[in-house]
């Protein structure tokens, strides 16, 4: 643990030191919970020109492929600031934003939790929507000049459920609420991205 500390240290003094700065960062970032998405980031004259603003958006489509007899689209929005350690708007840096998650879509063929009264078990249509906020913490590095990736690993201190509703509602008229798990890599809070991208 001891050695890949120092070669962290290392390999971001290294980059640090043949950056040029650019204030105006903007790019791609794949992981956990974007997905995949857009990102930017200015880096301001604060703070002797540590401090960044910067914002994220990623919304994925929700389709069949994925997910059998489902549509929607699962978004993620943050904002936030980074605030850079080593060098102003270069090398390793920590995070502070705020977060939201949100999964909305709709379930085809939904069977029925109970029977009615002819001892059939109809089939319907659901209907899902599922937030949660979050304030996150992150670790990360910018590495580059004019072309730049930039990983990220943090936390995300959020009020995600372990379950979420879904409405069922039935040709008959009748409806019912249905609950599923969220799969746990969302739940635990884990915050993991790589970035690429272009500054300017």
């Amino acid at each position: 643990m001891k050695n890949y500390l120092l070669f962290l240290v290392a390999f971001t003094a290294c980059f640090s030191g043949i950056s040029q700065e650019r204030p105006m960062r903007i790019g791609l970032k794949v992981g956990l919970p974007n997905i995949i998405g857009v990102n930017a980031e200015y880096v301001t004259p604060w703070l002797d020109g540590r401090l960044a603003p910067n914002v994220e958006l990623s919304i994925v489509p929700v389709t069949e492929s994925m997910f059998e007899d489902r549509e929607g689209t699962i978004s993620y929005y943050q904002a936030g600031f980074n605030y850079y350690l080593l060098a102003p708007g270069k090398g390793l840096y920590t995070n502070l934003s705020y977060g939201y998650l949100k999964g909305k879509g709709t379930a085809e063929n939904v069977t029925a939790e109970n029977p009615t009264a002819t001892g059939e078990y109809l089939k319907g249509k659901g209907y899902f929507d599922e937030s949660s906020h979050s304030i996150n913490i992150k670790l990360g590095g910018k590495f580059g000049n004019k072309f730049y990736f930039r990983p990220e690993i943090g936390y995300a201190f959020n009020d995600l459920p372990e379950e979420y509703s879904t409405e069922v509602k039935f040709k008959d008229g009748s409806s019912e609420i249905q609950y599923e798990s969220i799969p746990e890599i969302f739940t635990k809070g884990i915050l993991f991205n790589i970035g690429v991208g272009i500054a300017f």
